[in-house]
């Protein structure tokens, strides 16, 4: 329980996503009191010309938390 899903621009090494995965659950860990052994984290690269659209698919419009310059 909980899991981090990422969706960005492909592009990123196997060793670049696991320090950003180690970093994101540290900030859970630290922010929430979990384990990191409770934490998962996965990562979609989804190519720049449909990346809000495929967002917008996957994610409701009401869990969206933060927006960005790419996710109105």
């Amino acid at each position: 329980m909980p899991h981090i899903a990422v969706m960005l621009y492909p592009g990123r090494s196997p060793e670049a996503k696991a320090e950003m995965a180690e970093k994101l659950r540290a900030c859970l860990v630290e922010a929430a009191g979990w384990k990191p052994s409770d934490i998962s984290v996965s990562f979609e690269g989804i190519e720049a010309e449909h990346f809000s659209e495929e967002v917008h698919k996957k994610v409701r419009e009401e869990d969206l938390v933060l927006t960005s310059d790419y996710i109105h």
